[in-house]
């Protein structure tokens, strides 16, 4: 866990360095266009709360539309959440991926070379990977929330916390783990032996995200910066290679 901590803040470092010269920033402009959309929902949906909400002191009557639009809401909002999630790491995943591999190169100089058909590949990959991620992420939800029910409120966001994390951090790492070579099992199988990384860097994207305005806009760039970065450390490779290692999970350092 001390070293998992060690190698984000030398990933933060590595990450602000390259933004600072300039490097990597169109790479904001998807984020920008799915963010403000994002935002406008949310700013829409708040004001027709406020509507709903201008009949608080209409005695039991307003009360009750208050308690309905609220629920309402809460329903919604999780909705867009849960969608925005999806449009980032299923949507904008060719970007993520192209960036993934643009930093890499970066930090090790590795060369890629465009390929339409492994993008296709990746692209289809990320979908199974998301997909698979989200469904077993909504399962341990599901299943923590019926335990959640006899516990107090703060442990179970926390878990709740935990649980969501992981899987997005997964998401984001796994762009690393098919660049070198990880299949679909033993990508999960990283996953679960790094957990310590995948709770990091995902607790991190979730926490960003949480920024009014900014955080939606920059936390899928700085996080698949990042899980780039600490992929890189983790595995200890060194800064300058002119090729890719494909590496098999196994070979992975602990």
């Amino acid at each position: 866990m001390v070293q998992a901590f060690k190698n984000h803040w030398t990933g933060i470092e590595q990450v602000t360095k390259a933004l600072l010269k300039g490097k990597f920033l169109w790479f904001f402009v998807p984020g920008l266009i799915v963010g403000s959309i994002y935002v406008y929902y949310k700013w829409q949906a708040e004001k027709v709360l406020a509507i709903a909400h201008a009949a608080d002191d209409v005695p039991l009557v307003g009360t009750a539309i208050g308690w309905l639009a609220d629920g309402i809401f809460s329903i919604f909002d999780l909705i867009a959440s849960e969608f925005y999630k999806f449009v980032i790491l299923v949507v904008l995943s060719p970007v993520n991926c192209i960036l993934s591999e643009k930093f890499d190169s970066y930090l090790t100089g590795n060369e890629y070379k465009f390929d339409f058909i492994r993008l296709l590949n990746d692209f289809l990959r990320m979908i199974l990977i998301v997909i698979s991620a989200l469904f077993m992420e909504y399962v341990f939800l599901g299943i923590w929330w019926l335990f959640s029910l006899v516990i107090p409120d703060f442990i179970g966001e926390t878990i709740f916390f935990l649980i969501a994390s992981f899987f997005v951090g997964f998401s984001f790492y796994d762009y690393s783990m098919e660049r070198y070579g990880l299949n679909f099992f033993k990508s999960w199988g990283m996953g679960f032996s790094k957990m310590s990384y995948m709770l990091i860097t995902g607790g991190i994207f979730t926490l960003m995200i949480k920024i009014p305005v900014i955080g939606i806009i920059v936390a899928p760039v700085l996080t698949a910066m990042l899980s780039t970065a600490v992929y890189i450390l983790m595995n200890k490779k060194s800064q300058v290679q002119p090729t890719p290692v494909v590496r098999d999970q196994d070979l992975l350092d602990t």
